[in-house]
């Protein structure tokens, strides 16, 4: 099966749900320090503008 762009962005989206989630459930606990969470956050957030545009772009920064 061959992934598309949108089902990278879309898995790409739901990891850092993912891992957002976990953070707010471990609170003072958590491991990600507040640049690892900022762009988990921009991950979701640039990402879920690309999909409701219906934009796919290359140079999409996911680093």
């Amino acid at each position: 099966m061959q992934l598309t762009n949108f089902d990278m962005i879309n898995n790409r989206i739901k990891a850092a749900k993912f891992k957002l989630e976990q953070h707010r459930v471990r609170g003072s606990k958590s491991q990600l320090s507040i640049f690892q969470v900022a762009k988990l956050m921009d991950t979701v957030r640039i990402g879920e503008e690309m999909e409701s545009s219906g934009q796919s772009s290359i140079f999409f920064n996911w680093n």
